[in-house]
């Protein structure tokens, strides 16, 4: 009797009563992952695909003329979902190639280590390294699916590395700054955003369920909102008059309907286009 018929006929045989059900929720389970491994090893499994699609355009009188516009900004946000899963990347450029000739990716890798020092708890020199590991693998792991629908749009990545080192970067950083110490109204939507920014993290939700927001990481996030919107407009100065993102940043959606009049003026001309995902399951076979 071959081995394969001998783990057989012990399967048939053991009594399977004399296991708790602890035991036997155990074995159910690893038995569930094995038959998963065994779907894909023999491609029948499940996947996901993700359709994006247009969902709010500001200032929304722009929505039906849209199509005007030729170049617009791909603003990413390294670490969450929406970067995370090539298949909802992929739908964002299929979106873009379709309705723009030219596309600003703008990888941002130096603001993401206010992230990491959120959720790591990390020096700042230490989480921006990481910061700038993790946009260089974004875009070696990511520029093939950029390649694949660059005949119909052309992609270039910026870092956000690259772009604080212009002169106009702290310009427009400098300008942030001083209208978040001035404008009760503009320092209210930043208070807005860094609450939602920390809460993005499970164990700071439950921190702030306790007490107050820590000022240090408060401050951290503050500073992310800050830092990229000096980013944005350094590069709606360069004409990239559209920016594309999945999903909603209330603050900007703000700006470009002309509610915070005092932001620089390239940032309050920008046209902010927000993306939606639908989620359809595709059945692989052999």
């Amino acid at each position: 009797m071959n081995s394969y018929r001998d783990q057989e006929t012990i399967i048939e045989n053991f009594d399977w009563n004399q296991l708790s059900l602890e035991q036997l929720k155990l074995i159910q389970s690893k038995i569930c992952k094995a038959i998963d491994i065994k779907k894909q090893d023999l491609n029948l499994t499940q996947i996901q695909e993700y359709k994006a699609s247009l969902a709010k355009v500001f200032p929304t009188r722009i929505r039906s003329s849209l199509s005007d516009y030729q170049k617009c900004v791909l603003l990413t946000s390294l670490g969450s979902k929406h970067f995370l899963n090539p298949k909802r990347i992929e739908a964002c450029i299929k979106w873009i190639s379709k309705n723009f000739q030219t596309c600003v990716v703008l990888v941002s890798d130096s603001i993401y280590r206010l992230t990491i020092q959120v959720t790591q708890e990390l020096k700042e020199d230490e989480a921006l390294f990481e910061a700038i590991q993790t946009g260089e693998k974004f875009i070696n792991e990511n520029s093939y699916l950029f390649d694949q629908y660059s005949q119909n749009c052309k992609f270039e990545f910026q870092k956000a590395s690259q772009i604080e080192k212009q002169s106009e970067f702290e310009i427009y950083y400098q300008n942030f700054q001083h209208l978040y110490q001035k404008d009760q109204s503009f320092q209210n939507m930043v208070n807005s955003f860094a609450q939602i920014y920390l809460n993005r993290n499970e164990q700071m939700k439950a921190e702030n369920k306790q007490k107050d927001y820590n000022k240090e990481k408060m401050y951290l996030g503050t500073t992310y909102l800050l830092e990229e919107s000096a980013l944005l407009t350094c590069l709606a100065k360069q004409g990239c008059s559209v920016l594309v993102y999945p999903g909603s940043i209330k603050i900007f959606e703000e700006i470009s309907e002309g509610l915070h009049p005092e932001v620089p003026l390239p940032l309050k001309q920008m046209v902010w286009v927000s993306l939606r995902f639908k989620k359809r399951t595709v059945k692989m076979e052999l």
